[in-house]
């Protein structure tokens, strides 16, 4: 199930962003997804939390560090995030880092006398909490957030249309065969193809493999092949999942500056590993953290 979410929140922001982008230099009255889509981190603790927009005349050079957060949203019920991920984008090489940070990553919560499971920052300060939490974690500012409501996600996934990629070995998943070389993926086989873990030789390192192959078709469909009608449709489909702090002007200078290291993915876990500690819960300790983006 983890796999499936990665997957999806990472096809999610590429899909957002590269649509955008599109559709700023296309069509200028989207400002209703905006309004939709668009909410600022609020905080009391100003000092304790980073959050800046990329201004057009920034450094070109600059890294960025985008907090992914993928919760399963109910009536009723906030939530914890199933998935949460950092992407740092470095026009300098134009190439993209994605950094998995499992839930269960026992951290020091800020401005709390508390230690606990990372995704609990949520429960205790929505958003602003949690990037204060992941900043101290990892020692980095968080210049952008995007969260995305995982219920009835799939459907936007199954608009994608076919994707080409490469298989290097043949098998059989969820009723789905995928045999070895170039194949295309319909919508009903994508999550399969990337799910597969327990038969592959190469066990999570082959299914990153596969991830990082969807991820890549993704963007250059996404690029390549989109155009205004397209762009402008799942714009409207995405809005009632997404939750983010990018505006409009921001798209520009991403777009400018910034597009060119989504064409060079590299997916990585944040290193470290799990035990059941004294208080009998689980928890997953990470490995020199900060040393993850230096």
């Amino acid at each position: 199930m983890k796999s499936k979410w990665k997957i999806a929140i990472s096809i999610l922001i590429v899909l957002t962003v590269t649509s955008g982008v599109f559709l700023y230099f296309v069509f200028s009255k989207i400002g209703a997804f905006f309004d939709d889509t668009y909410h600022p981190i609020e905080t009391s603790t100003k000092n304790e939390l980073h959050e800046k927009t990329v201004e057009e005349d920034v450094d070109v050079e600059q890294v960025i560090h985008i907090l992914l957060m993928g919760v399963d949203e109910r009536e009723n019920d906030k939530g914890r995030p199933d998935v949460l991920m950092v992407a740092e984008l470095n026009p300098k090489t134009n190439q993209t880092k994605i950094v998995s940070l499992p839930r269960d990553t026992k951290v020091k919560i800020p401005g709390m006398n508390k230690t606990t499971k990372l995704n609990h920052s949520y429960t205790y300060g929505d958003v602003p909490l949690t990037v204060q939490t992941v900043q101290q974690l990892l020692d980095i500012s968080v210049d952008y957030y995007a969260k995305v409501n995982m219920n009835g996600f799939e459907e936007i996934i199954r608009e994608l249309g076919p994707l080409k990629v490469q298989n290097k070995r043949e098998f059989t998943y969820d009723g789905h065969h995928f045999p070895e070389g170039n194949i295309e993926l319909d919508q009903d086989e994508v999550l399969s193809y990337v799910r597969m873990r327990k038969d592959d030789s190469l066990g999570d390192e082959g299914r990153n493999i596969r991830q990082r192959q969807v991820i890549e078709a993704v963007i250059e469909k996404n690029i390549g092949e989109k155009d205004f009608v397209e762009a402008l449709g799942f714009l409207e489909k995405i809005s009632p999942y997404l939750q983010w702090n990018i505006q409009g002007k921001d798209l520009k200078t991403l777009y400018t500056n910034y597009l060119p290291s989504l064409k060079a993915i590299k997916q990585e876990e944040l290193p470290g590993e799990g035990s059941l500690e004294e208080d009998g819960l689980w928890y997953f300790r990470a490995e020199e953290p900060t040393s993850v983006f230096q």
